[in-house]
């Protein structure tokens, strides 16, 4: 997949005989053959024409808008290509169905314990160790959950200790308590945001790639604004973002000389987002199959209980 990234300011992006045309005050246009596209991101602050907009739906390009101080101003277009109108419509029934739903969400948990487990294990520290431990008992508890208060309440507990363990392999002058999204107040929280929006459109993504309602959730239930399942299917991938994060910071591809704090929270300067993009990039290739292989084992998941 080829992604452009367009992360100025005072930028225009128009459309012309198959091109994209990248528009910068005082410099030469700049031409990028849509052929070659398969993903635009840019900033909120970037200027599209209607046309181009038109051209990229109409071509399958999806185009994510990134708001670096308002997240939930990020937005994104996908082109719906696979309208499977009946797997959808399979998927609506089944996250009616309590029990069904509770038996995925119990299945999403379990595997996300797994994968927090392995990540958390190369630390060789007691900490580690104990958490480690926790999430195996976790895993074998998930079967008596019968209510969604109930398995939240453990999934949340384990998170916060994941947070806790991630927390003591950074470096403390980076100020990382706790996780803490609107705003983000410190480094850690402002890379682990803007990581997870866009994860988050790749989610989203695969959904409709596999002909599901992003917003139809089982774990997380609909909710007003919310691509709830896109948020199900990122939840066994957040534990390798969160690794992914404290890696970009201990090996000092990040460091707070990046960022800028002022009271509306801690922002990732343009220095700073050259070198998240550039290191996102390679890791969101793996990330992206294991969003994919989400999305299909549901699909099928969905169509067997359909054919049964």
């Amino acid at each position: 997949m080829t992604h452009i990234i367009i992360d100025r300011h005072h930028v225009t992006l128009e459309y012309a005989t198959d091109c994209m045309i990248v528009r910068v005050p005082d410099e030469i246009p700049r031409t990028i053959p849509l052929g070659r596209v398969d993903q635009l991101i840019c900033l909120h602050s970037v200027h599209l024409t209607t046309q181009l907009i038109g051209q990229l739906y109409k071509r399958g390009i999806d185009l994510i808008v990134l708001n670096m101080r308002y997240e939930n101003s990020s937005f994104a277009l996908f082109s719906d290509q696979q309208r499977q109108v009946e797997r959808r419509c399979r998927q609506y029934r089944w996250q009616q169905n309590d029990s069904d739903r509770l038996e995925f969400a119990r299945d999403l948990c379990s595997h996300k314990f797994k994968v927090m487990a392995k990540l958390l294990s190369q630390y060789h520290t007691m900490p580690a160790f104990s958490a480690c431990k926790r999430l195996e008992e976790a895993r074998h508890t998930l079967v008596s959950c019968h209510s969604d208060d109930q398995l939240r309440g453990i999934e949340g507990s384990l998170q916060r200790m994941a947070f806790d363990i991630w927390r003591q392999q950074i470096p403390s002058s980076l100020g990382f308590v706790r996780r803490e999204r609107r705003p983000p107040k410190d480094p850690v929280n402002a890379v682990l945001s803007l990581a997870y929006t866009l994860v988050h459109q790749d989610a989203v993504r695969q959904a409709k790639r596999y002909g599901l309602d992003p917003q139809l959730g089982f774990y997380h239930r609909t909710a007003f604004g919310r691509q709830s399942l896109a948020c199900d299917l990122m939840e066994p991938v957040r534990p390798h973002v969160e690794s992914w994060v404290v890696k970009l910071f201990n090996e000092s591809i990040l460091d707070k000389r990046f960022f800028t704090q002022s009271a509306q929270g801690c922002f990732l300067g343009k220095a700073g987002r050259s070198e998240f993009y550039a290191a996102f990039d390679e890791a969101a290739q793996q990330w992206r199959r294991k969003l994919a292989a989400g999305a299909h084992w549901l699909a099928r998941r969905i169509d067997h209980a359909g054919a049964g």
